[in-house]
């Protein structure tokens, strides 16, 4: 996991479905269709694969804990599967991946969408609420969702097309500590200090502020969850200005991160019909910013957070009940077949929305 630039090859973390398996996936797709079953009630149980498929993509999660912690699944696209489909079959082939998934903390919302609402008509009620970094253009720098989940898995729907943008990038912030440890140590410290100030959303209240760390520890795993729009605030979500200012140390931290990941990264090999899976805890994600001014960008991924009990890494003690609290058992799992919520009314509190 500790690997810098080219060292992340395409040829080691895609993973490429034949059409046979594709074939097993789209007879999955029309088998929870034909049971009428809701999405959020799709399990590896009744997402039905063959066992060598079904063991294929566990081992996806292995290499997603324990190998370089990115890894690709790719084939998808040549099912041509209509939107409610496509999101059966990325719930179903993520539940034989990490088959716990995770609810945002107060909105239920398992399945979001990443697309460029910008262009939307802004009704009424949302006059004065801001687009979550989900649903803009601009470019975002490096980061780990906040106690959002232990892997990132996206489902590219349209990737906006050639020459507009969008491009995603993965830094091994394992390779990011080591560069840190041997050249500005003081900002692991600081990084390991529970004074970052976060400001936390709410849904039906004003905001609150936690103090917490962005670099945790757990059996010789350091593990990042570093995050800027609740430190700093977002291009459409500014920071309530009763929070208080980050500290110059930790400032600098943020920039040096950012600076180290941009000398580590690795621009992440995309296609349309991709399911991408990033370990959350030890691979930060960034994108270039995208679209046109003219009109809404194309660009389609679909997202969701998971857990897989098997390879899940320990974590620290006195903070394991943030990291669990998204997979809180019986919780209902809100997953749209389309997008309804552009205004972050059901966003997440913890991350960028």
């Amino acid at each position: 996991m500790v690997w810098k630039n080219s060292e992340l090859n395409p040829t080691e973390y895609v993973v490429n479905l034949g059409a046979a398996e594709v074939s097993e996936v789209r007879s999955a797709v029309i088998s929870i269709k034909l049971q009428n079953l809701q999405s959020e009630q799709i399990s590896k149980k009744n997402f039905p694969l063959s066992e060598n498929l079904s063991r294929r993509l566990a081992a996806v999660s292995k290499e997603v804990h324990d190998g370089l912690g990115v890894a690709v699944i790719r084939g998808l696209h040549a099912a041509r599967f209509n939107d409610e489909e496509a999101v059966i079959a990325f719930v179903g082939i993520c539940a034989h991946t990490c088959p716990l998934r995770a609810t945002d903390s107060y909105a239920n919302q398992t399945l979001s969408h990443v697309l460029d609402a910008t262009f939307r008509k802004v009704p009424h009620w949302a006059k004065d609420i801001g687009l979550a970094g989900s649903k803009i253009t601009t470019k975002m720098d490096f980061h780990s969702d906040r106690f959002s989940g232990d892997v990132l898995a996206m489902h590219v729907r349209d990737d906006g097309g050639a020459g507009n943008g969008g491009e995603q990038h993965v830094a091994s912030f394992w390779s990011i500590y080591n560069e840190l440890l041997e050249k500005d140590p003081a900002v692991l410290e600081t990084m390991a200090e529970a004074q970052w100030p976060f400001e936390l959303k709410q849904k039906d209240a004003a905001s609150y502020l936690e103090l917490g760390p962005t670099l945790f520890f757990s059996k010789g795993k350091p593990m990042c969850q570093l995050v800027k729009a609740p430190l700093l605030g977002g291009p459409y979500i500014p920071r309530d200005p009763g929070m208080p200012d980050l500290s110059k140390e930790q400032m600098h931290a943020i920039h040096a991160v950012e600076e180290a990941a941009r000398k580590v990264c690795a621009q992440l090999d995309r296609q349309q019909g991709d399911i991408q899976l990033i370990n959350n805890l030890s691979v930060m994600h960034a994108r270039a910013a995208y679209g046109k001014r003219e009109g809404p960008s194309t660009r389609h991924l679909l997202r969701m957070f998971l857990r897989d009990p098997e390879n899940a890494w320990d974590k620290p003690k006195s903070w394991k009940r943030n990291f669990d609290d998204p997979f809180t058992p019986d919780r209902r799992q809100e997953i749209p077949v389309h997008d309804f919520d552009p205004w972050r009314k059901i966003s997440g509190r913890e991350s960028h929305g």
